[in-house]
């Protein structure tokens, strides 16, 4: 590969992604107090001013390689730059979906340790961060490539009220409910499926929605107003035994009370992860054609 010049790759990103029309600085709040100081000190300042997506580390001027990765867990990070030691770190760029590893209760969110982002630093592995502009872009995001990868026709997008889409839906069949679950499994993936994954079974499927991620209460009942009978997610029981999630779960059960909908759960990570294995590497391809694209998965 040539490579190309970081600032051009970074500024192609954020023009098709448009992430200067996304706010999500409200991570903030949900970082240890201990960390602004060094995010300070390695985070790019209009990263960090502006709405928390784009170019987060600057490390490179020029990159060959992009490395596609849904969460920069310590695991996923040390395979990379392990890689880029291995060739002698000439220069590369990560696209991370998510900013930050969440807990359990998804209140606190775990940040990349200090050690690492000196490491990244160390070795030109700058840091790229698109997450709501992922999840809702009309041509490229989680839902449609999940929708796309679940063989669905006529597939279309519909939105919420925090604008853009951030679920797809589409025909299939008439199939049979655990040949859709089966599909999901598959394609996600995943060896099987939990019993708990699974609501009203028993059923013949023909209209699907798709929400990557987790199915939050609004997504849902967009899905329902876009007369689904079906709806695969990644996730749509908010997790914690307690805390900040309860009152989300309990909002998700007593909806799920009023409607007739089968729902297929794959998991969170999976179902964000289609993406950025199958969808992203074509567009570099056709917008970046020195730049060689590399998924890395969680083990």
């Amino acid at each position: 590969m040539t490579g190309v010049t970081q600032s051009d790759l970074v500024a192609k990103l954020d023009s098709y992604f448009e992430v200067g029309n996304y706010n999500e600085s409200t991570l903030a709040e949900r970082l240890p107090r201990e960390y602004t100081p060094i995010l300070a000190r390695y985070a790019e300042t209009a990263f960090t001013s502006g709405g928390w997506n784009g170019l987060l580390l600057n490390s490179a001027e020029t990159v060959d390689r992009l490395y596609l990765i849904v969460v920069p867990t310590q695991e996923i990070l040390d395979t990379i730059i392990a890689r880029e030691v291995k060739r002698g770190a000439p220069g590369a760029l990560i696209f991370s979906h998510h900013f930050a590893e969440t807990t359990e209760e998804n209140a606190v969110l775990r940040p990349i340790a200090q050690a690492q982002l000196a490491e990244l630093r160390e070795h030109k592995i700058s840091l790229y961060i698109c997450h709501e502009p992922l999840d809702r872009h009309p041509k490229i995001n989680t839902s449609l490539a999940f929708a796309e990868a679940l063989k669905l026709r006529e597939i279309s997008l519909f939105s919420t009220p925090g604008g853009g889409s951030t679920g797809a839906y589409g025909s299939t069949g008439p199939i049979g409910f655990h040949e859709l679950a089966k599909r999901a499994a598959d394609t996600t993936g995943l060896s099987a499926l939990r019993y708990s994954t699974i609501r009203h079974n028993g059923r013949p499927i023909e209209r699907v929605g798709v929400i990557a991620g987790i199915g939050g209460i609004e997504d849902l009942r967009a899905a329902v107003t876009a007369n689904v009978d079906t709806v695969v997610t990644g996730e749509w029981w908010p997790g914690g035994p307690n805390g900040t999630q309860s009152a989300r779960r309990t909002a998700v059960h007593d909806f799920l009370q009023t409607v007739d909908l089968n729902l297929i759960g794959t998991s969170r990570y999976a179902s964000e992860s289609l993406v950025l294995r199958d969808d992203l590497p074509n567009w570099l391809k056709e917008n970046a054609p020195g730049v060689e694209a590399q998924y890395v998965a969680a083990s």
